[in-house]
């Protein structure tokens, strides 16, 4: 349909940077779009855009103009959605993203109390890792999301952020794994097993590529792929129970096959080991009454989870289990669990090379 393009409009098409498919999508030529273009900023009484370019490029003015626009729009549609919510029109909704950790701590009790309250309430959580999240938000497909917040602060002029927990994160490899019958295990020694995990954030990466075999760093954010990066957790806990991989994880994500005797911890612990989630969402918009809520009980959730948590690690306590052995059974131990480490490299080489 032909229409004069609208203020709205250009707010859509500007971003595109394509003149020809923004004139498409209004069923225009490129030359009459940009006629109409000129005709709005004459009503207006400056610039918009670059007309000496085929791009839709805005000027300072228009810039300006379409970040003001963006956000009053932005308002009116939560406005309207609150509105209607509250009238009883429409059914409460949200759209998130989580990482593959925030999924397996708090989110399901969260969401469940919140069910229980409104049974007309829908939702829709994405899983993926926290820089596809990030995007994801920036991008308007989510509403906001519940991850690392590492991506987002990449972001500080578009994304708000609010903290919501740390979580210490240790290595973990099933019953019977050599790891497991060592002590002060070093980084090295550990890395020799593959590591299942999702995407790891800088802080953490800048400490385990210096011992990782073929560490695979993003030059851009730091960011280190692990060998089976996965963001589904249940995943991750099925590849370490059924080989030599070894995963990372909060205590309370393993507490069940911990206490079953299905995982073992590995005896390694460092300060730098810990994520940080929180809650991350365009700046420019107000989250739900909806969203809202549910952050309420999520915080309420992770109360409650940063004591089992703190609890669980005092009874682990890696380092005084490493110290209460006697110096010599322990420097044994260290070595059998070395040679077991070598012999175990020795043969997944082997087979890499026959394969």
């Amino acid at each position: 349909m032909v229409r004069t393009p609208t203020l709205l409009d250009i707010l859509r098409l500007v971003p595109s940077n394509d003149l020809t498919r923004a004139a498409k999508a209004l069923g225009l030529s490129p030359a009459t779009l940009m006629k109409r273009i000129e005709k709005f900023e004459s009503a207006l009484g400056f610039r918009l855009v670059d007309t000496a370019s085929k791009a839709l490029k805005p000027g300072e003015a228009g810039r300006l103009m379409i970040d003001h626009a963006s956000r009053i729009f932005s308002q009116a549609r939560d406005l309207t959605r609150d509105l209607e919510e509250l009238a009883g029109l429409q059914a409460p909704e949200i759209v998130f993203g989580t990482d593959m950790f925030a999924a397996e701590l708090p989110l399901g009790v969260a969401l469940g109390r919140m069910a229980s309250v409104n049974s007309r309430l829908r939702v829709r959580a994405v899983l993926g890792d926290f820089d596809e999240l990030a995007r994801a938000v920036m991008a308007g497909r989510l509403e906001f999301a519940i991850a690392d917040s590492t991506s987002a602060e990449r972001h500080p002029t578009r994304l708000a952020i609010e903290p919501v927990a740390e979580h210490r994160v240790f290595f973990f490899a099933r019953q019977g794994h050599p790891l497991t019958s060592g002590t002060d295990l070093s980084l090295e020694t550990i890395l020799v097993f593959p590591l299942v995990a999702s995407r790891i954030p800088q802080r953490i990466a800048v400490h385990v590529a210096k011992s990782m075999p073929l560490a695979k760093v993003d030059r851009d954010t730091g960011d280190l792929s692990p060998s089976l990066m996965l963001d589904s957790f249940s995943v991750a806990k099925a590849a370490v129970l059924a080989g030599d991989a070894i995963g990372l994880a909060p205590l309370t994500a393993i507490e069940a096959e911990l206490r079953s005797g299905k995982v073992a911890l590995v005896p390694f612990d460092a300060p730098w080991l810990h994520m940080s989630y929180g809650l991350f969402y365009l700046r420019k918009r107000t989250l739900s009454r909806a969203a809202q809520l549910f952050v309420t009980q999520l915080r309420q959730v992770e109360t409650a989870l940063q004591v089992r948590e703190q609890r669980a690690v005092s009874r682990t306590n890696l380092k005084a289990k490493g110290k209460s052995k006697a110096k010599g059974k322990g420097r044994r131990s260290t070595v059998r669990t070395r040679r077991k480490v070598a012999k175990t490299a020795k043969r997944r080489a082997g087979v890499r090379q026959g394969g």
